[in-house]
């Protein structure tokens, strides 16, 4: 058996910190806002052709003077276009002479191929299925975890994602950083990450009700955590090299992307550590051994 680690007793300070985590967050979304990109924001979307095929940031660079503008690469060979996204709160019918003149400026063969105004309504719509997309997710882990497990620990994996998802927007909103479609997808891919964690976790604690012989709850979440905690760590490590190396060696999306997966897995980790499984130790407070365990037969751990 392995060494059991006295978690239990870091779950109220944990607990303390992502509260202050969340709060400032929250503060810096009410004093600062959200910086959207123009995927939830009204403007429009050109695309265009330019015949040298320049790279993103140099085409970037070249409409710099457009305040809010996003470029992304689309299509390749002949069929390669840029996708230009630029913010604007009502229409302008001469935003395709503009853009052209501005890359034109700099380029030859340049050719506007089509461009679509997106009005602040259907922006809104975009945020609102982003939301529903999320609530949606926690909705389904909740009713599988539900299944597999019991109430308490189908809701303490939901706290622990419902924690990891405000841990990830409180970074975005104190460091600024721009919140778009795949910003969400990274949202997603940590939830999906995090609730994979949670549930061997569990899986764990569920497994040693029926064998440890304990006279609290805590001696169980200890041990499963103890004995899982490699597990975690491990493949948080090594899944962070990639993402770091993805944060330093690209540039626009993909960089924040990176970026929020970072803050994504530390915070995946740790709550499935301590926030999902001290909401659990806290209901349980006054759990009673079950299968006709006896206070009195309690099995010590191991010195090795």
């Amino acid at each position: 058996m392995k060494k059991r680690i006295q978690f239990s007793k870091a779950f109220l300070p944990c607990a303390i910190v992502s509260a202050v985590l969340v709060i400032a967050g929250v503060i810096s979304i009410v004093t600062r806002g959200i910086n959207f990109s123009i995927d939830f924001k009204s403007g429009y979307i050109v695309e265009a052709r330019i015949d040298s095929n320049p790279s993103v940031e140099d085409v970037r660079s070249a409409l710099s003077g457009s305040e809010g503008v996003s470029v992304k690469a689309i299509g390749s060979g002949e069929t390669a276009a840029y996708q230009i996204r630029m913010g604007a709160e009502k229409q302008d019918n001469d935003i395709e002479g503009t853009i052209k003149s501005a890359l034109a400026n700099k380029y030859s063969g340049v050719e506007i191929l089509k461009s679509d105004f997106i009005s602040s309504k259907l922006s809104k719509t975009y945020a609102m299925q982003a939301l529903f997309l999320l609530l949606g997710t926690m909705l389904c882990i909740w009713i599988y975890a539900a299944i597999r497990f019991r109430w308490d620990f189908a809701l303490g994996s939901i706290i622990a994602l419902i924690h990891d998802t405000l841990i990830m927007f409180a970074f975005l909103a104190v460091f600024q950083v721009e919140f778009s479609t795949t910003t969400i997808a990274a949202v997603l891919t940590i939830i999906g990450y995090s609730i994979n964690d949670t549930v061997v976790i569990l899986d764990r604690v569920r497994s040693n009700i029926q064998k440890l012989e304990v006279t609290k709850f805590d001696e169980i979440i200890n041990q499963s955590l103890s004995e899982t905690l490699s597990r975690s760590l491990i493949t948080t490590i090594t899944t962070l090299f990639a993402v770091v190396s993805l944060y330093i060696f690209t540039t626009g999306t993909i960089h924040d992307f990176a970026w929020a997966l970072i803050i994504g897995l530390i915070s995946g980790c740790y709550s499935s550590i301590f926030i999902s499984s001290g909401f659990i130790s806290l209901v349980r407070k006054n759990w009673k051994p079950e299968y006709g365990l006896h206070a009195t037969s309690v099995k010590k751990p191991s010195a090795n």
